[in-house]
């Protein structure tokens, strides 16, 4: 167990908004084609509503929890709860601040 603040982190509603954005503009052309997410405002419609679905209303601010990089430090991997990572608690440091 990391005592140093080090362990899991918050991921925060602008940080996962703005890794979605970037995650479905860098898809190949035909397959944003395909999927239908040819501009950027359609992107973000998609964007804002998988947001929603994920983490609710804007007001209600839940919480996605990701694991800290586990492994090797040339070869890191997302940790696995329970294994590399002790069960959440609530005094976590968001992982953009």
């Amino acid at each position: 167990m990391r005592r140093d603040g080090g362990g899991v982190k918050r991921v925060s509603r602008e940080t996962l908004r703005m890794r979605l954005i970037i995650g479905l503009q860098v898809r190949k052309p035909y397959e944003r084609r395909e999927l239908g997410l040819i501009t950027v405002d359609v992107i973000e419609r998609v964007v804002d509503d998988m947001l929603m679905r994920i983490m609710g209303r804007p007001e209600s601010e839940a919480l996605i929890l990701q694991p800290s990089a586990a492994g090797p430090p040339l070869s890191p991997r997302i940790g696995v709860w329970g294994v590399d990572e002790p069960h959440p608690f609530p005094d976590m440091p968001f992982a953009d601040h």
